[in-house]
């Protein structure tokens, strides 16, 4: 007969208060021991690059345009009612359109920079040798009748399709700008005619109607005059 093992006071204890033995319980987690987070594998996140710059607007790129400050030297030209004579009021639109044509990209070549005389052969010299896309003369006009104003624009009587293109896209930009303009009409003008170029010539006002003499002898008119013909330009050059 086997002997019955001895039962202890832990057994007795664990029996009385219902508990399993010790081999069927189960552990608890510590609540005082934080567990280790799962490790995420995340993909790596590209930085997005920039949106490339556009390319500076050149619409001009590659286009020779001469720039004729008509008159100069001994030759003022018209002196109307206002202080300032033609050459100076021609002088300062050329030099106003020039900056403006070479930030659209064109080669500018200018007949005169200063207040010198250039013959009208060597303008229109100039012209053919530089193989000008196109030539642009820039004056100002005269009129018996005071009331008469506006900008005119003219090309050679024999004008191709060019110059005439070019002279209707110069007639709107300077109409949208706000510049009132008599439209394009023909004439015999020597640097119209003494080169196989296309070419333009542009009367920005009336030097004898007193409100328009006033208006082109200031520099900020002149800066009107010269960005809404280098709009002109643009828009005959352009797609």
């Amino acid at each position: 007969m086997k002997r019955a093992a001895p039962v202890t006071l832990a057994a007795l204890l664990l029996a009385a208060s219902g508990c399993a033995s010790p081999s069927v319980i189960r552990r608890l987690p510590d609540p005082t021991i934080t567990p280790p987070r799962p490790r995420i594998s995340r993909a790596p996140v590209a930085t997005p690059r920039p949106p490339p710059r556009p390319p500076p607007s050149t619409p001009l790129a590659g286009k020779v345009i001469v720039v004729d400050a008509g008159h100069g030297g001994h030759d003022p030209g018209a002196l109307g009612v206002g202080p300032v004579p033609e050459e100076t009021v021609n002088l300062g639109v050329a030099l106003k359109l020039i900056p403006f044509l070479e930030q659209r990209g064109a080669q500018v070549i200018a007949t005169r920079t200063g207040d010198r005389f250039v013959a009208l052969d060597g303008r229109a010299r100039m012209a053919e040798e530089a193989r000008a896309d196109l030539f642009v003369s820039i004056h100002a006009d005269a009129c018996p009748r005071s009331s008469v104003s506006g900008a005119t624009i003219y090309v050679a009587r024999g004008a191709g399709g060019a110059s005439r293109r070019a002279a209707g896209s110069i007639a709107a930009a300077l109409e949208s700008s706000g510049i009132a303009c008599r439209g394009v009409r023909k004439a015999g003008f020597r640097v119209l005619v003494g080169h196989s170029r296309p070419a333009v010539l542009i009367e920005c006002g009336y030097l004898t109607n007193y409100h328009e003499a006033r208006a082109l002898g200031t520099s900020a008119y002149q800066a009107r005059l010269a960005e809404a013909i280098a709009e002109g330009i643009t828009d005959h050059f352009g797609p």
